[in-house]
């Protein structure tokens, strides 16, 4: 059956969308406030997707005072962020997912271009995206495993950057505490044969704790060629730099006395350089039926250099996606139906190498590791009355992943260590489908019902490990993918932009999940979990009642426990029942706003704390300001902006590891990262 599925796809799609999927139509004010492209992958109404949806538009991203797209993500309703472990990167997580149980589950796409690795040790490049070349980002709370495939169990942020409208130009420039400092710019220009952008930044700080100093550079160019009026080719070709020194663990006791300080050697680093690219045909064939074909590449090169540890390891990757899609408008009987489909797939390879010779770099031991995915889909969206939607979708998922391992011989620490040549291949597969439905009771009101299986694959280095200790590798191949299900429903209020209000509730169970353990200093293995069950509420509400006052609030509960093994009953460490944030808007004359915001995050254990046995990490409550200036002679082009994070100088940290549990050599050596302490920052940014 599944093969019979298989061929059915193929032959029946050849499209895609090029770097992004089919547009939505825009309003008066050029943003796409009504249709979003996320839940479907082709344009549909926000009040017919069976789902949370959040939309952030390029307004919103001018009055936030952002310097990168996390710090956007933070007041998203179910989102929550975490400092990747190495110091530099930011992980996202959905739905009680924690950095140690199942990272990656969240999927991150600019203009359908996959940003996240295929490797667990690279965290996304955020800063591979403008915030100046942004139209809009739409996030969907909740699995989409049909439609998107691997990453996409429990979320997806979804990115799109400006390819119409007048020709515009936007500067950024901003400073503030511990020599943060940004620069960025954006020029749009509409042709007679499309249109361009052209975009740059740079980024960099000294960092709250010290040895922290990390900066980033990039730029693209995006252009999109009219072929006729039926037919557009579009591209685009873009790099990122980044480069960071890496902070030495603190003990408890440590982070108590100075959070800032940094214990040990400061002379570990790492360097990033990432190149994406971009280029897809996109046919309108008539009004019934449209043909996309994207292709998507991205090269990135890290390396980590640890005197610490006396090794210095390289990673070369290269990413490959093809993702054609077909879609099919019919009218039966004056009904709206909608057929689409497609074949995603994903060539990946990566050539991972380290040495213990820091001087000449040589004799290098080599891991060479790659994945081939394929994954056809197929997706029925269906209104059989105007206020009725139903839609339902198909999946069959294949992942061949294979390791190449040399033969290596050196001294590592003074001690002579062989590693035999590795020849290996596992063949992963999924199958998974859902189904929801969507009734609008009134004009402004949605209330939905869903249900859908999903998966995740093992990361590359999951699979296969190059332990930095001693230059040995770990073939995983009893690793098996993440499988589960999520039931859920929802209601959405839009009154007149007055009163917007989301909620929904869920309940997720996910068998095998994955889990990263450290097993001495400086090793770790990838471990499949007992099943975890998770229960769930995500709320948002943003109140308008006069024009001078705005309110923004999300609240977030999860319970996340083991519901099987030897933890059952236990809760997920680093999962934080409730979650609350908020902003309160004062509109005052003459162009200028001002109001405070506020981020509680209730107590959590500690990573690694299965057992439930360490101390919680505290709850905490933070505060912040914001105020925007935008002058009238200027109609809203020049604003400033300040911002003021931890107003109190609150001192906690969300990100605490217990080592002994699962590293007896590190004793009860604790792992802590401390979150930012009090800043401050001025943003100005000018349209023309």
């Amino acid at each position: 059956m599944k093969k019979l599925f298989l061929i059915f796809c193929m032959s029946t799609v050849l499209q895609a969308v090029f770097s992004q999927e089919t547009p939505a139509p825009d309003n008066e004010a050029g943003e796409s406030l009504d249709f979003v492209v996320t839940a479907g992958r082709t344009s549909e109404a926000v009040t017919t997707v069976p789902g949370q949806v959040t939309v952030i538009t390029a307004d919103d991203i001018a009055a936030s005072g952002a310097t990168n797209v996390t710090e956007l993500l933070e007041t998203v309703p179910g989102i929550r962020l975490a400092r990747a472990k190495n110091g530099i990167g930011v992980d996202v997580s959905m739905r009680g997912i924690s950095s140690d149980y199942g990272n990656g589950k969240v999927l991150i796409i600019v203009d359908g271009m996959r940003l996240n690795p295929t490797q667990s040790r690279v965290t996304v490049n955020w800063d591979v995206i403008n915030l100046s070349e942004i139209e809009r980002i739409e996030v969907l709370d909740g699995g989409a495993s049909v439609q998107y495939g691997d990453n996409a169990q429990v979320g997806i942020i979804n990115i799109i950057t400006k390819k119409s409208g007048a020709a515009k130009t936007d500067i950024t420039v901003s400073g503030g505490s511990f020599f943060q400092n940004e620069q960025r710019f954006s020029l749009h220009r509409p042709t007679g044969w499309g249109g361009f952008t052209v975009s740059g930044g740079h980024r960099g700080t000294q960092g709250y704790q010290k040895h922290t100093a990390n900066d980033t550079g990039n730029g693209e160019v995006r252009a999109i060629f009219d072929i006729n009026d039926t037919m557009s080719l579009q591209g685009n070709v873009g790099f990122a730099l980044t480069n960071g020194l890496l902070a030495g663990q603190l003990s408890e006791a440590e982070f108590e006395d100075d959070p800032t300080q940094n214990k040990g050697p400061i002379s570990d680093s790492l360097s990033n350089t990432e190149i994406n690219g971009g280029l897809g045909f996109a046919w309108a064939i008539n009004e019934s039926l449209s043909f996309d074909l994207p292709v998507s590449y991205n090269w990135k090169n890290v390396k980590w250099d640890f005197p610490t540890y006396n090794y210095i390891m390289y990673r070369s990757s290269h990413m490959i996606g093809v993702r054609p899609k077909i879609t099919v408008e019919l009218k039966p009987a004056g009904l709206d139906l909608r057929l689409s489909g497609g074949v995603d797939t994903l060539f990946a390879f990566s050539e991972n190498k380290a040495t213990p010779d820091l001087v000449t770099e040589t004799n290098f031991a080599l891991n060479n590791l790659s994945e081939t995915t394929i994954g056809p889909w197929a997706l029925v969206n269906f209104r059989p009355l105007s206020f009725l939607g139903v839609n339902a979708g198909v999946r069959y998922d294949t992942a061949f992943f294979k390791a190449d391992v040399d033969e290596w011989s050196g001294a590592v620490g003074g001690n002579p260590v062989t590693r035999p040549s590795v020849d290996e291949s596992t063949l992963y597969e999924a199958f998974v489908y859902e189904a929801g439905i969507t009734v609008n009771p009134l004009d402004f009101v949605k209330v939905y019902g869903k249900y859908g299986t999903q998966f995740k694959y093992p990361y590359l280095d999951d699979y296969v490990f190059l332990n930095p200790a001693n230059l040995t590798t770990t073939v995983n191949t009893s690793l098996e993918p993440e499988k589960g299900w999520t039931a859920e429903g929802g209601v959405g209020v839009n009154f007149k932009g007055l009163v917007k209000f989301d909620a929904n509730f869920y309940f997720m169970k996910i068998d095998n999940e994955i889990a990263v353990y450290p097993t001495a200093p400086s090793a770790r293995l990838a471990v499949n979990m007992d099943p975890i069950e998770r229960l769930g509420s995500n709320i948002g509400l943003t109140l308008t009642p006069v024009k001078y006052v705005e309110l923004d609030a999300d609240y977030s509960f999860v319970n996340a426990e083991f519901s099987e093994g030897p933890y059952e009953g236990g809760f997920v460490p680093l999962v934080a029942k409730h979650t609350l944030s908020a902003v309160l808007m004062l509109h005052a004359p003459f162009g200028l706003s001002l109001g405070p915001d506020l981020i509680y995050k209730s107590e959590m254990y500690q990573g690694l704390d299965n057992k439930n046995e360490q101390p919680t990490i505290d709850s905490s409550l933070i505060w912040g300001l914001q105020a925007r200036y935008a002058p009238p002679q200027f109609d809203g082009n020049l604003s400033v902006l300040l911002t003021v994070h931890n107003l109190a100088d609150t001192k906690y940290s969300s990100m605490i590891y217990y080592m002994g549990a699962f590293a007896p050599a590190l004793g009860t050596t604790y792992y802590v990262e401390p979150n930012m302490g009090r800043s401050v920052n001025v943003s100005v940014q000018y349209r023309f």
